[in-house]
């Protein structure tokens, strides 16, 4: 693939380091057919240069191709209109089901859909305004390194069968790039789309037996660059395609001209955030309704006048429960009227019968509570200020059990319950109030200390907070090392078990029973430590307290200390110790990652991806390639010249491509030559003729070769191939020998 492909420029949008994904790289805008009246009468050759990864076609009197596509056609039915659509290059790009039926000349880097190539070169024909049945051009086009025959055979036959070219010659396209220089020797260097090839080029002609392949080009940069992506960002909420990697390959990978050095100095996080490159896809923002500020206050009206509803009804709710708890309180006051006209055994049975109670005294201290309840609730809803509640009486339980009936009886152990229930209610709740008093007079010492001392009061709690953050770290040590059957840990844990289990007693699961013998287990609280222990879990409550604990220290020190800082607390100083894995995976921004933040979310940070990718040229085995380093093969095959003649070659080392056009390739290749070339050698490395496009050298020199003695003498007419066959070719300078 080559690194020109989607068409799309970045924008900083305020931040120079964010480079902005297109959303597409669909062109609207059809390609014009070409005036072909107006170069007919000089009878130019059409040139095609049929890369893998872009088609480039035209007339060898123009200067630049006119047709420049990605290789790639797309025919299928459409369902509307029910017409036969074929689509060539990035007009596949139109809808998802062009997209989807999108194919290739190539599989990888051999040509084999005879198909897909005959739709192209209707594409071709038609756009250069030819439109007769017979081609009267010659065609030279384009060929692999040791192209095999039946692919060479099957484009011959579509362009003589089909489309009737007079004459057809085909040559490989980094030679063709060669020949518009002027030495005639050097090395002619081809990254491209699945493959980079090294041709050693003698006396103006490529010494095929010599040259070399290389199985990775600019596509396998592209899904490279995609895995460590994938890597990096598992939960990336996009598919990221191929297309989208390439844009990315393009705009941020470099070559590093010393890989190991550089990647040594970016051990430190600061020069690893410096180069770090934010890749932003694009993201649909929810729709945020705005109302102005009428409809807000509408809306604030609208709710206080709910809540003045619920209030209201809640009032009505609390006077009707009130009414009925008077009404309740009338009716049992009035069976209690009855107490002085009835015997108490009769009494007992109208209590019995006709209230819930089972004694007169429940009924009796049921009426007291409910009665100081209403006049309590009546005071409220007046507005008057409530009286203190008053302790309530138990007289029956300072009564000796000889003086008492059985229903008294009863009454006195109701009575020891309630008072038992009444007086832990008054210890807890003096115990709160003492709790309060001991903290609002702790508060009131630490303001008066910091006041006085604020350095010492300080000090003091950032050793606290040392003190809590030693013991959390403890407790995660130790929790971590009873995973380890061989840590201290580990072998504790084990030994309690073993000390269980060699107890004499054993215990007894069924439920004991009366004058059983008792272990004393579970007396002391120290005795529950065991089953933490044997059971390897953690003190959640211990750490719990310590979190809080902690937080408060370091809310009270980031408030009154200006010395204490964000990266002075347990997530900061996490995070500034992970600086290094925060600047690979966030660049090392100072705003912390926040994960309801959309924009963030659909971020890549590339830092280390913008040489390792781009490094693979060089060396193939850090991925898995078994293959040497595009360094190694041009040394290698220099330094199997003579000397004069290695000489010669090393003033042009010819590299084109789209790769090539990667920022510091040049000196990145030059530092690979010179320790592999002779001391101090002149070495010349050059990526085009006349400082322009290294994509299109190949078809510029095919185009200019076209038309010379040389390629007339090269073609292969159509009456040749009739009497040949299409494995009939004729050798050049530029092209593939008989094989």
């Amino acid at each position: 693939m080559d690194f020109d492909q989607p068409e799309a420029s970045s924008s900083t949008r305020g931040r120079s380091n964010v480079l902005y994904v297109p959303e597409t790289t669909y062109d609207a805008q059809p390609q014009p057919a070409f005036q072909y009246r107006s170069i007919a009468h000089a009878d130019p050759v059409i040139c095609i240069d049929n890369g893998s990864s872009s088609w480039r076609a035209g007339f060898s009197t123009q200067s630049t191709p006119y047709i420049d596509r990605p290789n790639v056609v797309a025919k299928y039915k459409e369902r509307k209109q029910g017409r036969n659509i074929m689509l060539f290059g990035r007009d596949i790009e139109a809808d998802a089901n062009s997209r989807s039926n999108g194919r290739s000349v190539f599989d990888g880097d051999l040509l084999v859909h005879g198909d897909v190539l005959e739709s192209a070169l209707d594409f071709t024909f038609l756009t250069l305004g030819i439109d007769t049945a017979r081609i009267e051009h010659p065609i030279v086009m384009t060929e692999r390194l040791a192209n095999p025959l039946f692919t060479r055979a099957l484009t011959s036959e579509l362009l003589f069968e089909m489309y009737n070219a007079p004459s057809v010659t085909y040559g490989i396209d980094s030679l063709f790039a060669f020949s518009r220089q002027k030495h005639s020797d050097g090395l002619a260097i081809s990254m491209g789309h699945n493959a980079t090839t090294v041709i050693p080029v003698v006396n103006g002609r490529g010494i095929l037996s010599r040259s070399k392949r290389i199985p990775l080009g600019g596509v396998n940069m592209s899904e490279l660059l995609l895995k460590l992506a994938q890597l990096k960002y598992p939960t990336f909420p996009l598919k990221v395609t191929i297309p989208q990697a390439t844009f990315m390959a393009r705009e941020t990978c470099y070559f590093s001209t010393d890989y190991e050095a550089e990647l040594r100095t970016l051990e430190n996080p600061a020069t690893l955030s410096a180069m770090t490159k934010i890749i932003e896809f694009p993201f649909t923002v929810p729709d945020v309704v705005e109302k102005t500020d009428a409809e807000l206050a509408a809306q604030s009206e609208k709710r206080k006048e709910h809540g003045r509803r619920l209030q209201e009804m809640q009032k009505t709710q609390r006077a009707e429960k009130l009414a009925e708890k008077i009404s309740a309180l009338e009716i049992y006051r009035n069976i209690l009227l009855q107490r002085s006209l009835l015997a108490p055994d009769d009494f007992l049975d109208l209590v019995l019968s006709e209230t819930d109670f089972e004694s007169e005294a429940e009924l009796e201290a049921w009426v007291k509570k409910t009665d100081a309840d209403i006049k309590r609730k009546q005071k409220k809803d007046a507005g008057e200020d409530a009286e203190p509640e008053e302790d309530p009486v138990f007289p029956m339980v300072d009564r000796p059990d000889e003086e008492l009936n059985e229903d008294e009886l009863r009454e006195k152990r109701r009575q020891r319950l309630m008072k038992a229930g009444w007086e832990a209610r008054v210890k807890v709740r003096e115990e709160k109030e003492r709790a309060k008093e001991r903290r609002l007079e702790d508060e009131r010492k630490e303001e008066e200390a910091r006041l006085a001392d604020p350095e010492s009061w300080a000090k003091r709690l950032r050793l606290e907070q040392e003190a809590v953050m030693l013991r959390m770290e403890s407790r995660k040590k130790t929790k971590s090392q009873r995973k380890d059957r061989k840590s201290a840990a580990a072998q504790s844990r084990m030994k309690t078990i073993a000390n269980l289990a060699a107890e004499d007693k054993v215990v007894n699961t069924k439920k004991r029973k009366k004058g059983d013998d008792d272990d004393g287990f579970g007396k002391d609280d120290s005795d529950w430590a065991v089953y933490r222990e044997v059971g390897g879990e953690e003190d959640s409550d211990a750490e719990e307290d310590d979190l809080t604990t902690l937080q408060s220290i370091e809310s009270r020190l980031l408030q009154h200390d200006t010395t204490f800082t964000e990266d002075d607390t347990m997530v900061g100083r996490a995070q500034v110790k992970n600086a290094l894995i925060n600047a690979f995976v966030r660049g090392g921004a100072a705003d912390r990652f926040d994960p309801t933040d959309l924009r963030q979310s659909y971020q890549l940070h590339l830092n280390v991806e913008r040489i390792r990718v781009p490094e693979a040229y060089f060396q193939p085995a850090m991925f898995g390639v078994d293959s040497a380093g595009l360094g190694e093969v041009a040394g290698w095959l220099l330094n199997g010249f003579e000397e004069e003649q290695r000489r010669k070659m090393m003033q042009c080392i010819f590299v084109t491509g789209g790769a090539s056009s990667i920022p510091n390739f040049i000196p990145r290749l030059r530092n690979a030559l010179t320790p592999v070339l002779p001391f101090r050698a002149p070495l010349k490395i050059v990526s085009s003729w006349d400082g322009g496009d290294p994509k299109l050298e190949a078809w510029k020199g095919m185009a200019s070769w076209s038309v010379t003695d040389e390629a007339k003498a090269a073609r292969v007419s159509r009456e040749e191939y009739m009497e040949h066959g299409a494995d009939w070719i004729k050798e050049h300078a530029w092209g593939n020998p008989v094989m």
